[in-house]
């Protein structure tokens, strides 16, 4: 049985140092990075995140997705996805939009209908820049900042919800990479539909042999078609996913061991301990007090 995770609180702190660029716990505008904490471990908030950077570089992990990306770029990562920070520059500076899961899902979900935006930005939540559209971006932010100013005016909220909307509906020509007109090996397409399905049933399923029936498959020709295609086997995969779930849940939350258990149908609590100990090399409770 899934759990939700109590989430990270630094988000409050952050607002109540800039409360003239944020509407209540719902939408915060950043544009000094030195008030964002940095977590070099993984970790997940339930919160839409925003990110464009004008300067430096940074490298890490969005759901197992690795990027390595330098300026100008944007990286939109939606609520409880899995961030893991692994460098950032010194000079990485920018701006930063947090939009709470909430005020997200409100007006989110329409244009999810209409533009298949969610899942473009789940395959590919990082965007280089060229200089138009970093010109497009700073004039999001600098829109944004005004109508936020507006205290007095009583369509705020529905002003910046509405800007926000124009913002998606350029946004995806940037976070969608399209795959109709890029021709891929059959072990390739096999390769991104195994680990797409990994992706959305690794909390609840650890046996190859679910994904293999899935993809009408054999379990052996699965695997073989997994490990040549991406040099680690499916069983690595799935371990991979199931782990970074773990770390950032015991790191970015306040769930008990028992209840991460829980979370990813472990049978109990001893059972997972062994299965983290044996991957990670430290027991949850060594990881956590880490």
């Amino acid at each position: 049985m899934n759990k939700k995770a109590t989430p990270l609180t630094w988000q409050t702190d952050v607002k109540n140092k800039i409360k003239n660029e944020s509407i209540g716990n719902d939408f915060v505008l950043l544009d000094d990075f030195s008030e964002i904490p940095v977590f070099m471990y993984p970790f997940k908030l339930d919160m839409l995140i925003f990110l464009i950077c004008e300067k430096g570089s940074v490298r890490g992990t969005v759901e197992m997705q690795p990027y390595n990306l330098s300026a100008p770029f944007a990286v939109i990562v939606r609520p409880n996805q899995v961030m893991h920070y692994e460098y950032i520059s010194p000079d990485f500076s920018g701006h930063c939009l947090i939009m709470s899961n909430s005020f997200a899902s409100e007006f989110l979900p329409n244009i999810d209908k209409q533009m298949l935006v969610a899942s473009a930005i789940q395959e590919n939540p990082f965007a280089q820049l060229d200089e138009e559209g970093l010109r497009f971006v700073r004039r999001y932010f600098l829109m944004l900042k005004k109508f936020i100013a507006m205290t007095d005016n009583p369509y705020r909220l529905e002003m910046v919800k509405h800007l926000t909307m124009v913002f998606y509906y350029w946004a995806r020509p940037h976070f969608q990479v399209s795959v109709d007109t890029v021709k891929q090996p059959r072990q390739a397409i096999l390769a991104e539909q195994f680990i797409s399905l990994v992706r959305e049933n690794y909390r609840s399923e650890r046996d190859t042999a679910f994904y293999a029936e899935k993809l009408c498959l054999t379990p052996k020709y699965l695997s073989h078609v997994i490990k040549s295609s991406t040099g680690k086997s499916a069983s690595e995969w799935i371990d991979d996913y199931v782990i970074l779930e773990a770390r950032a849940l015991l790191k970015s939350t306040n769930m008990t061991i028992q209840q991460i258990s829980d979370a990813l149908n472990f049978p109990s609590q001893s059972f997972f301990g062994k299965y983290f100990k044996r991957i990670v090399g430290a027991s949850p409770r060594e990881y956590r007090r880490g």
